[in-house]
């Protein structure tokens, strides 16, 4: 722990999944920020580094149902994990949410103006996380899937034709989770942390939706922000040498 201090906190994630519940709590951006150490982090949240650092003691010292090492995954293992787990979920659930807020607007938007705006939000991360999805399984988990394999296998790695290079998708893809974050982190705001007056059963619903919507996308942008893509840059150099 004396180290950790000068340690990244999505490399922190990354060795330790169960401490993103840490950060979740705080409110520490570990999924788009992971580059940050975690004495900027503290700094930047105005949060006493000594706190965290006595929170991930507990956290270490107990065990958890998520406690899964990703960071060891390979990286096929981890893309199919990532379509399985994230991008089903948030496939499904866009599709639940959207008629949940409407109801919501239309019984309760004139009073609470937020709530219009609430939704048009989401409707813009929707259509972002959607086609950014397509992108991931169709461009660059492939892509990732042939290197894993020419590695695996010991064979040569012939680049896909459409693909020049992992690092211009990730580049990409990488600034769309910027604007995912950043959508939800407005949301956030707008319902108060999702503590907005609980009018009815489906305002209630709603708020739970998107709050486990927001935090579902978190880890998903973390397992690829902190450990698949750079994992895939890294995988590239070595096999393009």
């Amino acid at each position: 722990m004396e180290n950790i201090d000068k340690e990244s906190i999505g490399q922190i994630v990354a060795e330790d999944y169960s401490t993103y519940k840490i950060f979740e709590n705080l409110h520490i951006d570990y999924y788009n920020k992971g580059k940050q150490t975690l004495r900027e982090a503290a700094n930047e949240n105005k949060i006493d580094l000594q706190s965290i650092k006595n929170e991930m003691m507990k956290t270490k010292d107990s065990q958890s149902e998520e406690d899964r090492d990703f960071n060891s995954m390979d990286l096929d293992t981890l893309s199919d994990y990532i379509i399985k787990t994230y991008h089903q979920y948030a496939d499904k659930q866009i599709q639940v949410i959207k008629p949940t807020i409407e109801k919501v607007c239309q019984q309760h938007g004139e009073q609470y103006p937020v709530l219009p705006e609430i939704k048009k939000l989401f409707d813009s991360a929707a259509g972002i996380i959607v086609v950014h999805q397509k992108k991931e399984e169709l461009i660059l988990f492939p892509f990732i899937r042939k290197m894993a394999d020419a590695k695996k296998n010991n064979k040569e790695f012939i680049k896909p034709r459409a693909t020049k290079s992992v690092e211009s998708p990730v580049d990409m893809l990488t600034h769309e989770h910027t604007q995912q974050g950043e959508i939800f982190q407005r949301i956030a705001e707008l319902s108060q942390d999702y503590t907005f007056p609980d009018l009815d059963g489906t305002f209630h619903e709603t708020l739970g939706l998107l709050k486990g919507f927001e935090i579902n996308l978190h880890k998903h942008l973390h397992l690829e922000n902190n450990i698949l893509f750079p994992k895939a840059l890294r995988l590239e150099k070595e096999l393009t040498v």
